[in-house]
């Protein structure tokens, strides 16, 4: 987990199937407000939205030793003269 290299704000999570067993329903739930969630490359260009349900959570597939990296895009985002 990281914040996307372009510093617009969004989260990049980086997730596998380690057990090479397919997973129909493994679900992610942020610690912040979730505006949007999208699939996205190893370069964190932003692809698929992402269904999220009514708690918030995305739910995802995964087939046998997948890697999926999202983007997480909060619901309020850092001001940009913020210190972190």
């Amino acid at each position: 987990m990281k914040l996307a290299d372009d510093r617009g704000g969004d989260v990049v999570v980086r997730l596998y199937e380690a057990c090479g067993g397919a997973v129909r329903a493994a679900r992610l739930t942020a610690g912040f407000g979730l505006a949007a969630a999208y699939d996205c490359d190893l370069l964190e260009q932003p692809g698929t939205r992402l269904a999220a349900s009514e708690d918030g959570a995305v739910v995802l597939a995964f087939r046998p030793f997948q890697i999926r990296t999202l983007r997480l895009r909060p619901t309020m985002r850092p001001s940009q003269g913020e210190v972190r």
